[in-house]
């Protein structure tokens, strides 16, 4: 009797340990996180920054050269439950300048007027320049690509207005005066200025008491010379 006791029992607790493996299967230990990092790797490439342990999985952050990517990788099994971009990577611009003027040369007739990078759309913004007009060609700075090409007309230069003559001076009255005193010295009796087509003279009158003479003497007022001299009696 205590024989079929005991092989009942034995029964009993292989059906309890049948069961609960069926309902709690496990196909052995956890794996580590070390392990976690070379799955994620060996499927998309890139460089672990962090691995954190959380619940039944573990968090595994990767950057890859186009962004930062999230993983979450079952610690039982090690699959990779999901898998989500965190941050896109900004584009960096491949072609040097050099390059981007040779491209522009290519599609567009002239010399190089100037370049400029957009960072934000990564790309080159060529001008050539030829003897009518400025071709601006835009380009991929990844690829190289050329997005689009517009012109414009050079406007031709009005003419160069000639410099206005500068107009000749006039020789002040005192000026005049000094002049004709070279003539005749003595006291000025009258200093008259009259203007003509060629730039006007002086007529300046002069007596010298102590020669008793008395002269009216024209002074040019440009050129400042004696034109003509008048002598009173």
């Amino acid at each position: 009797m205590r024989k079929w006791i005991l092989m009942a029992s034995a029964t009993i607790l292989f059906g309890v340990g049948v069961l609960a493996f069926l309902l709690f299967p496990r196909s052995g230990p956890d794996i580590s996180a070390k392990q976690a990092n070379e799955t994620v790797i060996s499927l998309y490439g890139g460089e672990v920054e962090q691995t954190i342990e959380e619940g039944d999985a573990y968090r595994v952050e990767f950057v890859r050269p186009d962004g930062r990517y999230l993983a979450l990788v079952n610690r039982q099994n090690g699959q990779v439950e999901t898998m989500e971009l965190l941050h896109k990577t900004e584009a960096v611009k491949e072609l040097t300048e050099q390059q981007a003027q040779e491209m522009a040369l290519k599609n567009a007739s002239g010399t190089i007027d100037g370049i400029n990078y957009n960072k934000e759309r990564n790309e080159y913004e060529v001008r050539v320049k030829e003897e009518t007009q400025v071709s601006t060609v835009i380009l991929s700075a990844e690829t190289g690509e050329v997005r689009k090409i517009s012109q414009e007309p050079i406007k031709a230069a009005p003419p160069a207005e000639e410099p206005e003559a500068e107009p000749e001076r006039i020789i002040t009255r005192d000026a005049a005066i000094k002049l004709a005193k070279k003539t005749l010295t003595g006291e000025v009796q009258e200093a008259e200025f009259v203007e003509t087509g060629d730039g006007g003279y002086y007529l300046v009158e002069i007596e010298n008491e102590q020669t008793d003479q008395e002269a009216t003497i024209q002074i040019h007022a440009i050129r400042g010379d004696t034109m003509t001299v008048e002598w009173d009696d």
